[in-house]
């Protein structure tokens, strides 16, 4: 969990102003009372004008805008990370169903976060403040209620120790049982169909109703050991402020305690036991979240023992790809396309079009190094482009298709996993006019856009995951069909911002709608297996193929793969 506090540092010096700004509610009544005791009100009533006045205006000016600060950038931070690493995976290029709902466990993991960087850590660090100051005043008026805590804390931890192993094991069985629940779910709707064909629905639906009663039951086993978690920290607690209080006024009568120190001693005893009662909730719930987190730390700590085998990044524009008799194709004596030279270059929109099965996903693919040529060489400058890392590709190339995941959260959320615009990104969503349809939502970029992005309108959707790419900034982007089976508004938006985009990065787009070659500089033909380049003026007059499938847009449903 230490671990965490490396992440944000440029927000950290925030995060400690803010926790200590915070703690000012508990100190200023200790600082009365002392300067009561030593009989200086008018010292008092200064002191607590200034701090009040200091308090107000962290309240009204500084709050406002840096609230969070310090859990927002570590949280990026992490996130940022967290996705190059996987990037960096071998298998980045195949993500399975599985591989989703691992990320979207982990993402969840990200989010929750929020309790470590902007309660848990300020917390701890109020309680340490706190507690010194309890030293302080038990060694100044000769008291042992600072022993106290020490003595609740280690009686919680022997309790804890108990009811944690039984925490943990329960955590295990709840997890599994959600999992088999949600998998089994996901397996029978996709094959319902089926199911109900062979008379089977109400037999797979019986195993579904005894997977949800074992989950039903495994999160009440783990609330019901939740609950006594909180009346043990409760409990001492509780009792820690009553002993406290009833030792502060034997002292009291006695003598020993004049009123004023007395109320300083086990106020500050009561605060720092509220602290603690905090802690002990949260700490509870940062832990019921470390399998995500382990396997967040554990994918980044991964990815920085790999190797690098190319040096190219991002932060260099590429001047073009070239394509050099290249063939691409799944078998040597079928080649889908033969002896292509062609180059991509910044400055003009690149359009793909052919029939299906012609090899034009095929082709994106080869480009995007992730099918090696039957012969020939892709070179992204002078590198070529198989010999790139699974990382300096990520790097490098930016794909979007048609179905695009989105994650559960929010729409920020998704627009900012891989933001390269640090707090500007909005002027930059602006400047290329999209995700204008944000301000009509009911909570603007804090609307959750539900699981797959379920809760947005199709073409919601499909501006999302463009806008989502482009904010990665990458120097290459390749577009399979974004802006098909979507509405006409929406997909002019994208088309706009993709003409802004090719002053400065290289665009290669593929479309079943011919009619939207006509926006490209250069359109790209497959045909006969052979790839013919042009504009699509010219392709329309000499090529009858192209222009039977521009008149007859209905051709392009020709059975075969592409």
């Amino acid at each position: 969990m230490l671990g965490l506090l490396k992440y944000g540092r440029d927000k950290l010096g925030a995060g400690v102003i803010e926790a200590i700004f915070d703690w000012l509610p508990t100190v200023l009544p200790v600082i009365i009372a002392l300067e009561l005791a030593a009989n200086r009100a008018m010292e008092a009533i200064v002191v607590a004008g200034v701090l009040g006045i200091f308090w107000l205006l962290y309240i009204t000016i500084y709050e406002r805008h840096h609230r969070h600060d310090w859990a927002m950038s570590a949280k990026r931070e992490l996130r940022d990370r967290y996705f190059e690493a996987l990037y960096q995976r071998n298998d980045a290029a195949a993500a399975t169903g599985a591989d989703n709902a691992v990320i979207q466990r982990d993402l969840g993991g990200l989010n929750n976060l929020d309790m470590f960087y902007s309660t848990l850590f300020p917390t701890s660090l109020q309680a340490m403040m706190t507690y010194l100051l309890l030293i302080g005043l038990s060694i100044w008026y000769r008291s042992w209620l600072a022993l106290l805590p020490l003595a609740c804390v280690l009686l919680i931890g022997f309790v804890m120790m108990f009811l944690g192993k039984q925490m943990s094991a329960q955590n295990k069985t709840h997890l599994a049982g959600f999992l088999k629940m949600g998998g089994r779910f996901i397996n029978d709707l996709r094959g319902m169909n089926t199911l109900v064909m062979y008379n089977a629905a109400d037999r797979y639906g019986k195993k579904f109703a005894d997977d949800s009663e074992y989950f039903r039951q495994a999160t009440m086993n783990l609330l019901k050991t939740q609950l006594q978690v909180l009346f043990v920290i409760n409990g001492f607690v509780y009792l820690t402020v009553f002993v406290g209080g009833f030792v502060t006024v034997l002292q009291l009568i006695g003598g020993q305690l004049p009123a004023a120190g007395a109320f300083a001693t086990w106020f500050t005893l009561a605060m720092m036991m509220v602290n603690a009662r905090q802690l002990g909730y949260f700490v509870h719930v940062v832990k019921s979240n470390g399998p995500s987190l382990a396997a967040i730390l554990g994918t980044i700590a991964k990815a920085k023992a790999a190797p690098a085998t190319v040096r190219i990044t991002d932060n260099r524009p590429l001047k073009q790809i070239t394509l050099d008799q290249v063939t691409i194709g799944y078998a040597p004596d079928k080649p889908l396309v033969t002896s292509i030279d062609a180059t991509l270059e910044p400055g003009k929109l690149y359009g793909l079009a052919g029939e299906n099965g012609t090899g034009k996903s095929t082709l994106i693919q080869a480009i995007l190094g992730r099918l090696e040529p039957l012969s020939g060489t892709i070179m992204a400058d002078n590198t070529a482009v198989t010999a790139l890392s699974n990382a300096q590709k990520a790097a490098v190339f930016g794909y979007v298709t048609a179905d695009e995941y989105l994650f559960s959260g929010t729409v920020q959320e998704n627009l900012l996993l891989g933001n390269r615009f640090g707090d500007t990104w909005q002027r930059k969503l602006d400047d290329l006019g999209l995700m204008q349809f944000v301000p009509k939502l009911e909570k603007r970029y804090d609307t959750q856009v539900g699981e797959g992005g379920r809760l947005l309108s199709p073409g919601q959707r499909q501006q999302l995951a463009f806008a989502r790419m482009l904010l990665a900034d990458k120097t290459v982007y390749l577009l399979d069909e974004i802006t098909s089976s979507i509405d006409k508004v929406n997909a002019a938006a994208i088309l706009a911002a993709v003409k802004k985009l090719i002053q400065e990065k290289i665009v290669l787009f593929i479309s079943h709608n011919l009619s939207a070659m006509a926006q490209a500089d250069v359109v790209w033909f497959i045909h006969d297996q052979h790839l013919l380049v042009a504009n699509h003026e010219q392709l329309y007059q000499e090529q009858p193929a192209y222009r039977r499938l521009v008149d007859n847009p209905e051709t392009m449903q020709k059975e075969g793969a592409r």
